[in-house]
């Protein structure tokens, strides 16, 4: 069969419209998150940002140089693990919510009446409780999260986090917190993945390494 010039020229437009369509929706499907990598990303988000305004008054508040080091630090690298995060976020579509829960308002507003010794025994046993939970939240989405990129970020974030946890431990002793407590705070919790022979030293800057 024999088709006008016009003919054919509606069947090219109309074969081009068609693929543009498929690929715009092949694309969409690419950056669909399940529903489980969506929720873990916002609650990482929620969590680096209360990380990095909890630091940001150790350093203002504390006493010690081991809590003032430890909150330089924590500030550093939940930066960048919320710069990681945020590309992430943009790249599928999550819109991030940058206001803290009410668990985060309520500790931060516990820190903010107290100052010198307290504060840095409240700040680390904060740091230490804060961190046995990511470590387990980052672990379980390391392991049972399909979407390879918010996988990757759960695995690459869980070494530095661990790290955090020894910093903080230390920070703790440092300031008066008994180990009795240490240990009833960071019970139950897994052996750091590739041992911890990071851990804290005299001298070394903090934030080193971040996410």
């Amino acid at each position: 069969m024999k088709y006008s010039s016009k003919t054919m020229t509606r069947i090219a437009g109309g074969l081009i419209v068609a693929g543009l369509l498929a690929a715009g929706r092949a694309g969409a499907a690419d950056t669909t998150l399940s529903s489980k990598a969506s929720s873990f990303i916002k609650d990482a988000s929620q969590g680096n940002e209360a990380e990095i305004a909890t630091a940001q008054l150790a350093q203002q508040k504390g006493q010690s140089p081991e809590i003032k080091n430890l909150a330089q630090m924590l500030q550093q690298d939940h930066q960048q693990a919320q710069e990681k995060l945020q590309n992430i976020a943009q790249a599928h579509g999550v819109a991030l919510d940058q206001t803290p829960s009410w668990s985060q308002r309520r500790a931060q507003g516990k820190l903010e009446k107290l100052s010198g010794a307290d504060f840095d025994q409240q700040y680390a046993k904060e740091m230490l409780e804060d961190h046995v939970t990511d470590i387990k939240k980052f672990q379980k989405a390391s392991l049972n999260i399909e979407d390879a990129d918010v996988k990757q970020y759960a695995q690459d974030t869980l070494p530095t986090l661990q790290k955090h946890l020894e910093h903080a431990k230390a920070a703790a002793k440092s300031v008066g917190v008994d180990d009795a407590t240490i240990s009833s705070i960071t019970k139950g919790l897994p052996e750091a993945v590739g041992g911890t022979s990071d851990t804290p030293e005299s001298g070394r800057g903090a934030g080193q390494r971040g996410y």
